[in-house]
């Protein structure tokens, strides 16, 4: 038995725990730069606030019903992500974090798994304030499903069995895990409008549409198990960091900062993983939907002579490439960094005439970040990064980093 826990409106529910006023209220959080609603209250969705709505679009209908809007609050969210997964743990041998506001828990040989889904869903909501949907199914897509369904009906908890046929006929098929609208529309024309008739549809006629990974969900809707529970992330092969600008940007110096803060959060992932970078792409953009203004996109990659986490090397590396690829004249958009074929730092092996990697280098870059991570990203940096930071991120609407932050810890009385 596979159990799927899942945050309702994450980041709504995070705004919430702190400003429990908002309860009952809409509420809508805002994308990178205040641009898009990317999470929304059920009280929000009633009034008609679309998905992926630019925010300037529905601006009218949210001071019309008194919606509530936040910028994106990423160090509040994903500190809270953490508490929930950590209380999660107390119910399962083994956990699989899915994303921010997913798990998938191993609930085999559980003599109730509903009855502790529905205790494990009250804890979460006492000691973290996030409201929690479970799924249950015999296979992941099958707890993804009921999930769903949870949510839907408003249960909170739910199990399905792969041959429940009332309950996957709820399912359009477009709304099933790894199906997707391209997909359901091939799927349609053979039948499958719906969970359970996909179950009906012959497995050479999956494949054909969908190739394995479709035959794989299509096998897991029928109750054969396909998608193990990864307990350990496997470790990714490329790391990218990128940020649409608050303002547009046309100065080669102030590229060269944001790149660099880029290069930093890119190397800080990859030293967290104990990975090396292989090669390094940087690339800049202006803004495609500016029809008015002159377009330009580029990006440069070098693969690196050793494999390195050293970030002096990275953001030298990374403003060569950049002054490869600036032009003037340009309002840019977006910039970014991609870190190339990450390898194992225990597999590394150092060149006959190293130039990088001595000892006093690595001891002042582990104490560069050491300080870094004890107080704060301005308590330990690098001067490629700058200080001005104008073009950083538009979060004008952001709530106080309650949980990560000593100057905006919540005060009482």
């Amino acid at each position: 038995m596979i159990a799927l826990a899942d945050c309702n409106n994450f980041y709504v529910s995070c705004e919430r725990v702190f400003r429990p006023h908002l309860q009952n209220r809409p509420v809508i959080v805002l994308s990178n730069n205040d641009g898009c609603a990317v999470a929304r209250s059920n009280e929000a969705k009633e009034i008609g606030v679309p998905m992926g709505a630019p925010f300037h679009q529905i601006k009218s209908l949210c001071q019309q019903n008194g919606v509530q809007v936040f910028s994106s609050n990423y160090e509040l969210y994903g500190d809270m992500s953490g508490r929930v997964v950590s209380v999660l743990r107390r119910f399962a041998p083994e956990l699989e974090v899915y994303s921010i506001d997913e798990s998938f828990l191993d609930f085999s040989g559980i003599s109730d798994p509903l009855g502790l889904s529905v205790r494990m869903r009250r804890t979460v909501g006492q000691w973290t304030g996030i409201p929690i949907s479970v799924g249950l199914g015999s296979t992941k897509t099958l707890a993804k499903l009921a999930n769903r369904l949870a949510k839907k009906m408003g249960s909170g908890c739910m199990q399905v069995d792969h041959g429940d046929l009332e309950a996957l006929g709820r399912v359009a098929i477009e709304d099933v895990w790894g199906v997707g609208k391209r997909l359901a529309v091939r799927l349609r024309r053979v039948g499958a409008h719906d969970a359970w008739s996909l179950t009906q549809v012959p497995a050479s006629v999956v494949r054909s549409i969908g190739g394995v990974t479709l035959e794989r969900t299509w096998q897991e809707l029928r109750g054969t198990p396909c998608l193990d529970l990864e307990e350990v992330p496997s470790a990714r092969k490329n790391t990218c960091c990128s940020r649409s600008f608050g303002k547009p940007v046309t100065g080669l110096v102030e590229l060269e900062e944001a790149v660099a803060n880029y290069a930093v959060r890119a190397i800080r992932k990859v030293r967290a993983e104990g990975s090396l970078a292989c090669g390094i792409q940087v690339f800049v953009m202006t803004n495609r939907f500016r029809e008015d203004q002159a377009q330009y996109s580029n990006a440069r990659a070098l693969s690196l002579d050793e494999p390195t986490d050293d970030p002096i090397r990275v953001i030298r590396r990374a403003k060569e490439l950049l002054r490869a690829i600036y032009r003037p004249g340009y309002s840019y958009k977006k910039a970014g960094i991609i870190l190339l074929d990450l390898v194992s730092s225990n597999s590394q092996q150092g060149l006959l005439f190293e130039e990088f990697g001595d000892d006093r280098t690595r001891g002042f870059v582990d104490a560069v970040e050491e300080v870094a991570a004890r107080y704060g990203t301005m308590g330990g940096f690098w001067g490629a990064q700058g200080m001005d930071h104008s073009w950083r991120m538009r979060r004008e609407m952001r709530t106080p980093r309650y949980t990560t932050n000593w100057s905006e810890i919540p005060e009482f009385g």
